[in-house]
């Protein structure tokens, strides 16, 4: 079965809002790190790469305990640059579209497997990963038949961005305020609807914590 043969993880940031001093990959539920139930999700992708940052030393040694083939690029300006600029540099010589996704988002495992899935059947469209609104501070989504037609942070609506898409590399750029800002001008984009929980406050993680979804990812390690 065909897969998708790229994906590029950012895992550079401060994870500051969160307040445990750590990168939030590293941070265990099921006293499992974040960043491994990803990499257990893409363990069938040839080339992963993970943009890595603040406390990178140990990023990389928790990486590569799961995985040795990973592709690690530094963004040593990741105090002062955003997600977009992770993605840029995580992404550069890849012509074919690419799975991006960020490192604090745990997924339950057969939605995830069903958005891989369906982005190797459209593999000419750029699609956006939405999940039913529940984080705090989240990017709210509006669709139109199936499509995301905008973002916003005041507008609430069902449904809030993943984190997570399939896009050509092309409609990056190397600066710029957020990854979904840059997005909004292509609008509209093919949408697809995954279980996640973005991990950026304490409240997010008892959240994640408790859930089923976490459950889930445990019994898939």
């Amino acid at each position: 079965m065909s897969t998708i043969k790229h994906a590029v993880i950012a895992a550079a940031g401060l994870g500051s809002r969160l307040g445990m001093g750590r990168p939030k990959c590293l941070i265990k539920i099921n006293e499992i790190p974040l960043i491994a139930y990803l990499l257990k999700l893409l363990e069938d992708v040839e080339d992963v790469r993970i943009v890595v940052g603040y406390q990178e030393q140990d990023v990389m040694e928790c990486v590569l305990r799961y995985r040795k083939d990973i592709t690690f690029v530094r963004n040593p300006n990741y105090r002062t640059t955003s997600t977009l600029t992770s993605y840029f540099m995580g992404a550069e010589g890849i012509s074919e579209r690419c799975m991006f996704m960020d490192a604090d988002i745990i997924f339950q495992p057969d939605s995830f497997i069903g958005f891989k899935q369906f982005c190797v059947e459209n593999d000419r469209q750029d699609i956006i990963g939405v999940t039913a609104s529940k984080t705090r501070d989240a990017v709210y989504v509006s669709l139109d038949n199936e499509k995301v037609s905008s973002f916003s942070r005041e507008n609430i609506t069902e449904f809030e961005w993943a984190n997570l898409c399939y896009i050509s590399s092309s409609l990056l750029t190397k600066q710029g305020d957020s990854v979904f800002q840059q997005l909004s001008q292509f609008l509209p984009l093919m949408s697809y609807q995954v279980k996640s929980y973005e991990i950026d406050t304490k409240c997010d993680l008892l959240t994640a914590t408790e859930s089923q979804v976490a459950e889930d990812v445990y019994y898939c390690m």
